[in-house]
């Protein structure tokens, strides 16, 4: 392995004490292009004049383009078939306490740590019934749907936002 390495060594510098000795250096530093005779000016060049003071186009909130909306054709939506003239019920929770949502958009998840699963979503001001102790770093909690998970603590409080 050390030979091979010795072996490349010695190829490089070899290549480079050749290059240097015969090289010609950089071409192209000293080239330059011969003028082309048919872009020359015919007479003198006049000088260009000052250029006139520039004053910016303001645009007025009115000539702007309105914003587009974008309109689907067809008709309205209707309900399917099987649930006209149903309403959608709210289910309730069942008697007891009573927790509210405070986060944004809170994570319910199936065991007590950031590592488990969510299970669902929750909003801000979603009603939920604890399970458990209220005042722990993770509530087990109910929401209306039925389903069951742990919410952190810091994000319930008792009363609604």
């Amino acid at each position: 392995m050390i030979r091979l390495g010795a072996l490349i060594l010695a190829t490089l510098a070899a290549l480079f004490v050749i290059l240097s000795a015969l090289g010609d250096g950089n071409l192209r530093a000293d080239r330059q292009p011969a003028p082309d005779e048919r872009m020359a000016p015919l007479g003198p060049v006049p000088e260009p004049a000052a250029p006139a003071e520039i004053t910016p186009v303001v645009v007025e909130a009115e000539s702007q383009t309105p914003q587009q909306v974008q309109r689907f054709p067809g008709p309205a939506l209707r309900p399917s078939p099987e649930y006209a003239g149903e309403t959608p019920v709210a289910t309730a929770l069942p008697d007891g306490p009573v927790l509210y949502v405070t986060g944004d958009r809170v994570n319910m998840r199936a065991g007590p740590s950031t590592g488990d699963r969510v299970v669902s979503s929750l909003v801000r001001g979603t009603a939920v019934q604890p399970l458990g102790p209220t005042d722990a770093e993770w509530v087990n909690i109910r929401d209306a749907d039925g389903r069951v998970g742990y919410v952190a603590g810091r994000f319930l409080s008792q009363t609604a936002p």
